[in-house]
């Protein structure tokens, strides 16, 4: 039998689908331009085929079908994977209007085509392609739409295609680009044809193994932000369709540039949407050639509002200030989430529990130790019961003791009353280890649950607390309280005050990001700062001035590490409390405990930007309505907050 394949490029695979899955069939590929330039009549197809197999769109060019050889398959468009792909048209500069080519042949951005058009700056466009733009612009809303789309296609070709798009959604992405299926996708469809013209399938899988044709074309990238959407791993590497030449963000927006250069500026438009709809959908004004020229000699003229203070402070009431700008990732609610750090972590760690999300806590108590005492004893206060880990190196060497890497020479502390307590979480048993048996074997059944912790966290939030603490002198050991405060004794010939630098921190949280990357390459990192005060300096100076020196180097580490890794986030909760544009509202009358309206300021942003913010709204970030309770007192603060330094004051 001999079956003729016509339609666009995807015929092509379709055509190779069918003759490996039934090698007796005789098939052919017309691609619809032969038809349209003439070169292959619609007349010598029918006299010279059994059947035709034709998308819907061509119908008209195959003309009349008397014996009906005609059978439509589905031309396949999915734009949800790459909702930032168009055509472009312009006039050139010697007046001829023309389809414009890309690097990628014809594929354009509309971001990249809209920069141009509004002269924004190279370096300035690379940052665009982030979860603002792509909100503004519609691009996170495209899936249900194209799914109706390529479903009414199906209908229109006679081929349902509802079944096989759950296969192909669950397989990830099944798109090179926009119209440029992978084969997985034309085997389906080629199967389903035979199925349907009752034509025998001697080979099922043939995907498997066949070279497919549109792999050597132009593949356009998942965007990072969308792909998180999607459950996928995304980039911004453009393929070309040029054996091995691949382009990055900065390459494909100049090599785009440079194309537009030819054309007239304000003639260039694309054939998928509107300019002027994206100009409105991010809120741009249109530049007269005066403004066009003004922006040239002031580059923060195109800047975005929230860059400005006037606009994101000033002009913004105090609870609704929301400092979070495109966030990097969110937290689906089956992700399971770690926390570690200073006291303020605790309040991520419980909003998101309550708000029925993963905490993940793999230490959990034994049995008989429920509510008040389970919390007592730290369980449920972090992930897992390491206490308050305050500094950066104190992280970094939990990491190394519970892979055997590092054995402290501080194993047990003994206390005033006799009791033992862990030197590295003095505070996890209220009253303490009747003996080194005890204390050990909790050692080690913590250390299984933080290696549980580490092995199977998808997200880890960490607050950064001090620089200032207490190690040993003989092998650099480093522990939340000073020896004497909740265990040990204090022998300054045995441990020394120190404070850490920036460039200590930097290389100690570097490490542990790396070490987390091997542990577990799947987990993302937020980063938060403690906007809580020391409690108390131990060097001879101001506890004002030690604070701000410990709070800016450790904002300061925060941030490198944010620019240096792309699966860490930095997540503003010591802006948000500090900041002097609330005057001090968020700080109880000791200046230092952190009201109950502030962490709900703080968990509100977190909850809107990080946790499913489509299903949070904005309205957590509200107002307290009522008068803030006077501030507790005792050990527990920050409203049940549990912190280590707390036993500072109590001696």
């Amino acid at each position: 039998m001999k079956i003729t394949v016509v339609g666009n490029c995807q015929g092509d695979s379709l055509a190779i689908c069918l003759k490996a899955m039934n090698p007796d069939l005789d098939v052919e590929f017309i691609l619809i331009t032969d038809i349209r330039n003439g070169t292959r009549p619609p007349a010598d197809i029918f006299s010279q085929s059994d059947k035709v197999f034709a998308q819907p769109h061509v119908k008209d060019d195959l003309g009349n079908d008397p014996e009906g050889k005609v059978s439509y398959f589905p031309a396949v468009a999915f734009p949800a994977f790459h909702p930032d792909m168009t055509y472009v048209t312009g006039v050139r500069k010697d007046g001829e209007k023309e389809t414009v080519h890309s690097p990628m042949v014809i594929y354009h951005s509309a971001i990249a085509l809209f920069g141009y058009v509004h002269e924004v700056s190279i370096d300035d466009l690379c940052g665009w392609y982030n979860r603002y733009v792509f909100n503004k612009f519609g691009y996170f809303d495209v899936w249900d739409s194209a799914r109706a789309d390529l479903l009414a296609e199906g209908e229109l070709a006679g081929l349902p295609l509802g079944f096989l798009f759950e296969q192909w959604r669950a397989r990830g992405n099944f798109m090179y680009s926009f119209n440029h299926p992978r084969l997985a996708v034309m085997a389906d469809i080629a199967r389903a044809l035979l199925v349907r013209e009752r034509l025998p399938i001697i080979n099922q899988n043939v995907a498997d193994y066949l070279d497919d044709p549109l792999r050597s074309m132009s593949i356009w990238p998942v965007y990072p932000h969308i792909a998180e959407r999607l459950g996928l791993q995304g980039d911004l590497n453009f393929k070309s369709h040029e054996p091995g030449v691949t382009y990055s963000i900065r390459q494909f927006l100049e090599s785009s540039y440079q194309l537009y250069d030819l054309y007239e500026r304000d003639t260039l438009s694309a054939t998928t949407v509107s300019m002027d709809e994206l100009r409105k959908k991010l809120e741009v004004q249109e530049l007269t050639e005066e403004a066009a020229a003004h922006r040239r000699k002031n580059p923060y003229s195109g800047a975005r509002s929230e860059q400005f203070w006037r606009n994101s402070v000033a002009g913004v009431a105090p609870a609704a200030l929301d400092p979070v700008v495109d966030p990097r990732f969110s937290i689906q609610k089956n992700e399971k989430v770690a926390t570690a750090g200073s006291c303020f972590a605790q309040h991520i760690a419980r909003t998101l529990a309550r708000s029925g999300f993963n905490y993940f806590v793999p230490e959990q108590p034994v049995d008989g130790v429920d509510g008040d005492e389970a919390r007592e004893r730290n369980y449920g206060v972090y992930s897992a019961r390491y206490g308050n880990i305050y500094t950066v190196r104190q992280l970094l060497q939990l990491l190394q003791r519970v892979n055997g890497e590092f054995v402290p020479s501080d194993d047990v502390w003994a206390r005033k009353d006799g009791r033992l307590v862990d030197p590295f979480r003095p505070q996890i048993e209220p009253e303490g280890f009747a003996d080194h048996a005890a204390l050990v074997a909790s050692r080690e059944e913590h250390f299984t649950a933080v290696r549980k912790m580490l092995n199977e966290m998808d997200i880890f939030v960490f607050t950064l607390g001090l620089t200032e603490g207490w190690q040993s002198r003989y092998d650099g050991a480093v522990f939340p309280l000073a020896p004497a405060v909740a265990g040990g004794e204090m022998d300054f010939e045995t441990y020394e005050f120190v404070n850490f630098s920036a460039e200590s921190i930097r290389n100690d949280l570097f490490q542990v990001i790396d070490r987390l990357r091997v542990i577990n390459p799947g987990c993302k990192i937020i980063l938060t700062v403690s906007p809580v005060p020391l409690i108390a300096t131990y060097e001879p100076r101001h506890a004002l001035v030690a604070t701000t020196y410990s709070k800016s180097v450790l904002r300061t580490v925060a941030d490198e590490a944010r620019r240096a890794f792309g699966h860490v986030e930095y997540f503003p909760s010591y802006e948000i409390i500090t900041g002097h544009y609330n005057k001090g509202a968020y700080f109880s009358e000791d200046l230092r405990e952190v009201r109950e309206e502030g962490v709900k300021h703080v968990m509100g942003v977190f909850m809107n930007h990080y946790a499913q913010s489509e299903e949070v709204g904005p309205s957590l970030i509200t107002p307290a309505s009522e008068p803030a309770k006077p501030a507790p007192t005792g050990k527990r603060k920050l409203f049940d907050i549990v912190c280590d330094e707390e036993a500072i004051l109590n001696m």
